[in-house]
């Protein structure tokens, strides 16, 4: 009867972990953003693009156990790209072609990927973000990067991933929106 019940509490602490979604759910949230940046006469056409070596943003390799990877709900690029025009509309930036004005924004990567090298889980969080302004055949071109590691003793659950990279992301948009490189390119003022 005692191994009975020592199975049966063993099962329910280790054996139901629980399965991992296949797909995360990213969400930029970035603070509101001073109106006048840009005059009303402006506007601009911005578009993204993936050009990240894996399809996946969230990946386990631990123990000997087959790599798991979940995707994005929402592709990355579609996410930062309209994180990107709404900030942008935010500093008084609308969206067209009227201004010769056209921006890209590449996610080249972005991957949260936990190993368990020891006794630790370890997680290694990356971002990085390519922006390419035109207007009138004079191109600037940034890159944004990002970078965190993070040490546990339980395996992250994906809500804690998701969250780091959503701060990545974040923060790098936010620098986006908030640098003169990128303002001078687009009014063409210093």
């Amino acid at each position: 009867m005692k191994k009975l019940i020592v199975f049966i509490v063993a099962v329910s602490l280790f054996g139901c972990a629980g399965t991992m979604p296949e797909k995360a759910d990213l969400n930029i949230e970035i603070a509101r953003q001073a109106a006048g940046v840009y005059p009303s006469s402006l506007d601009a056409s911005v578009i993204g693009r993936d050009r990240r070596a894996e399809p996946y943003i969230i990946s386990y390799q631990v123990d000997n156990k087959p790599e798991k990877n979940i995707i994005s709900r929402v592709p990355p690029q579609v996410l930062v790209k309209e994180s990107l025009i709404h900030g942008l509309r935010q500093q008084g930036l609308s969206q067209g072609d009227r201004s010769g004005i056209a921006m890209v924004v590449v996610v080249k990567e972005l991957l949260a990927k936990v190993t368990k090298p020891g006794m630790l889980y370890t997680t290694k969080a990356r971002t990085g973000l390519q922006l390419i302004v035109n207007k009138n055949g004079n191109t600037l071109t940034l890159d944004y990067n990002h970078e965190a590691t993070k040490d546990s003793l339980t395996r992250p659950k994906v809500l804690d991933l998701e969250m780091m990279l959503n701060d990545q992301l974040a923060d790098i948009v936010t620098k986006i929106l908030a640098d003169n490189r990128v303002r001078t390119a687009i009014t063409g003022k210093s």
